[in-house]
C-alpha cells in the first residue's frame, strides 16, 4: 500500500478506528497528520508522504536535485515549496519554502520543480569552491547551459544570483577534462576569452585563438602512453606549425601545480602575437 492518507484508507475500506489500532500495534506508521505508511518508509516515501500532508506541496531545492540526479548523496531532510498563503511549520526533517513557481515537473509520481529550478535553488546556496564543482559537474552533462541562465536571467532578486550570473560567465562549458576547464576558467576570470575544442583546418585544439594564430594544449597524464598516439601528436603539430600557428603545450600535473604562471604566460604570448601580426598586416604594401 506504501504511503496513504486517512482518507484513501478509509476508502479502501479501513475503518478510523482499524486505523487507531493498527497504529497503536505498529502496522501501521503515522508520518505525518493524517499521513501513514504500511512499513518503514524510505526517502522517497516521505517525499510521497510530505506532498499528501500539504497539497500544494512541490518538492524542491536538494530534494528536488537528488531525485534529478544532480547530486549524488540522499539528504538529510525533503524540502518543498508551498504556495506563500501556505502554513510551514512542519517537522524537523522537513523544510517548507513559501514561494510562487512558474513551472511544476513531474518525476516519480511526484510533484517537483523542474531540473533547471532545482540546479539554480541549489546553487544558489553554496559557498564558490562547491559552487563551481557543482556547476562544472551539471553544466551540459545535465543541462545545457542556456536553460540555466534563462533562468537566473529571470530571477534577478533572488539570493545568490549575483554568483550564479558570475559562474555562468566562468564555466566554460565544452571543456573536455578538469585541466582544460581548471585553464578556461583562469583565463575567463581574467576577462580574457579562447575558443574551446575549436576546429582548425583538420584538427581540434583545447583552446584556441585565431587572430594570434594560438594553440593551448593541456596534456593528461596518460596522454603520451601510447606510441602511435605520440606519434601522431607530433605530426599534427608539426603541421599546425608550420602553417603559421603557435603550440603551447602544457600537462595537467603543471595546470594543478602552476596554475598561475601557466595562464600568465598563455595571456602574454597570446597578447603578443595578437600584436605582432596585427602590426604586420598594417605595414603590408598594397597591391
Amino acid at each position: 500500500m506504501g504511503v496513504r492518507t486517512a482518507a484513501q484508507l478509509v476508502e479502501s475500506g479501513m475503518s478510523r478506528g482499524a486505523i487507531a489500532r493498527r497504529v497503536k500495534s505498529g502496522t501501521l506508521t503515522r508520518v505525518l497528520p493524517q499521513v501513514y505508511a504500511t512499513d518503514k518508509p524510505d526517502f522517497v516515501d516521505l517525499c510521497t508522504a510530505v506532498t499528501l500532508w500539504k497539497s500544494d506541496a512541490v518538492i524542491s531545492h536538494l530534494t528536488a536535485a537528488w531525485l534529478w540526479g544532480l547530486v549524488e548523496h540522499e539528504p538529510d531532510r525533503v524540502e518543498a515549496t508551498i504556495d506563500p498563503s501556505s502554513s510551514a511549520r512542519c517537522p524537523q526533517w522537513i523544510r517548507l519554502y513559501r514561494r510562487t513557481l512558474p513551472t511544476i515537473a513531474t518525476f516519480r509520481g511526484l510533484r517537483v520543480v523542474t531540473i533547471e529550478q532545482a540546479f539554480v535553488d541549489v546553487a544558489a546556496t553554496l559557498p564558490t569552491a562547491e559552487l563551481e564543482r557543482f556547476f562544472d559537474s551539471v553544466i551540459d552533462n545535465h543541462i545545457p547551459w542556456r536553460r540555466v541562465a534563462l533562468i537566473v536571467g529571470t530571477a534577478k532578486g533572488m539570493n545568490g544570483m549575483k554568483a550564479l550570473r558570475e559562474q555562468l560567465r566562468r564555466c566554460c562549458p565544452g571543456t573536455r577534462s578538469e585541466p582544460e576547464r581548471i585553464v578556461a576558467r583562469a583565463l575567463t576570470a581574467r576577462n580574457f576569452y579562447m575558443e574551446l575544442n575549436a576546429r582548425v583546418g583538420q584538427f581540434y585544439g583545447d583552446l584556441v585563438d585565431f587572430r594570434a594564430r594560438v594553440i593551448v594544449e593541456i596534456d593528461g597524464r596518460m596522454f603520451h602512453s601510447d606510441p602511435a598516439t605520440f606519434d601522431s601528436d607530433r605530426r599534427r603539430q608539426n603541421q599546425l606549425v608550420l602553417e603559421g600557428w603557435l603550440v603551447l603545450r602544457y600537462s595537467a600535473a603543471t595546470v594543478h601545480a602552476d596554475l598561475d604562471r601557466v595562464v600568465e604566460e598563455i595571456i602574454t604570448v597570446v597578447r603578443r602575437r595578437r600584436k605582432s601580426i596585427d602590426s604586420s598586416s598594417r605595414t603590408l604594401p598594397r597591391i
